[in-house]
């Protein structure tokens, strides 16, 4: 009897779930056509399409060198006002008022420095595509390009280096805070333009009055690569030593790097493989110093 009730009750459960799962499949919506919702997007809205790549190519900025020469010519108009304003305040402060008319003398001589390298660089350029030309006209063009830049680098190379003379050389301006500054900048700009003697003089007065310069150690260098390039590996190993006692500059790995070339050209095998692996950073610091 009991068996008999329960069997009852379990009937009746399947039978319940059995109408509620067909009553769930039948109660599913199905839609018997599409129906068409136009909706209006505004342009902050819309997605973005994605484009074909040779459209993209054809739309993406190009800045050439020219460009960027074109910027820097911009600059220079800038630089001529403040050439002006400056050699007007080193006309009429007077050589009493030392700290405020020496830093005149070292941004005008900055100021030259800087367009100088301008120049030398804009010659090059055109030098370089002087050379790639397709045509004649082309290449006379830019041939004079090239000219105009080695002349304007030669003229402000002048500029610079008669007003950092004019710096250096007042005694009345030797305890300018910036003079170990002034001299190596000097002779830098000395060294660009190939006239190496001056510059070794310069950097000789660097090391001499201001021993203690952060200038020192490529002061130094200054001499060891031109006593590399010319051959006097005695001379020029004493000089990458005297940079090599300055671990924290940023001439150290690649006077280190030279040291190598030295003990390679010397014949000493062994002392330049140990040399080379101690210079891990050789081949950053090669192409810094190139750049």
């Amino acid at each position: 009897m009991v068996m008999s009730r329960i069997s009852m009750k379990l009937a009746i459960v399947v039978a319940l779930a059995s109408g509620a799962s067909a009553w769930a499949q039948k109660a599913k919506y199905t839609r018997q056509q599409d129906v068409k919702v136009e909706v209006k997007l505004s342009d902050r809205v819309k997605p973005i399409v994605a484009k074909d790549a040779k459209d993209l190519r054809q739309q993406q900025p190009e800045l050439s060198a020219d460009q960027v020469l074109a910027v820097e010519g911009l600059v220079g108009t800038i630089r001529a006002e403040q050439e002006q304003i400056l050699m007007d305040l080193i006309e009429k402060t007077p050589d009493s008022e030392v700290e405020e008319k020496s830093d005149y003398y070292f941004r005008l001589g900055e100021l030259y420095a800087k367009q100088q390298r301008y120049w030398r660089l804009a010659g090059i350029e055109a030098a370089i595509q002087a050379d790639q030309a397709k045509t004649a006209q082309q290449k006379a063009k830019l041939k004079a390009d090239a000219d105009k830049g080695q002349a304007k680098a030669k003229e402000y190379l002048v500029r610079a280096v008669k007003t950092y003379k004019a710096l250096t050389d007042n005694e009345a301006f030797r305890n300018y805070p910036k003079m170990d500054m002034a001299l190596f900048y000097y002779g830098y700009t000395l060294q660009s333009g190939k006239y190496m003697k001056e510059a070794r003089s310069v950097y000789d007065k660097l090391l001499k009055n201001y021993p203690s310069s952060k200038y020192v150690p490529e002061a130094h260098l200054a001499f060891a690569d031109y006593f590399f390039e010319v051959g006097q590996l005695d001379d020029a190993e004493a000089r990458y030593k005297m940079v090599l006692k300055f671990p924290k500059s940023s001439a150290y790995w690649y006077a280190m790097y030279k040291m190598g070339w030295i003990d390679l050209n010397k014949q000493r095998f062994q002392d330049a493989l140990e040399t080379f692996f101690r210079s891990p950073r050789r081949r950053r610091t090669t192409r810094s110093r190139r750049s």
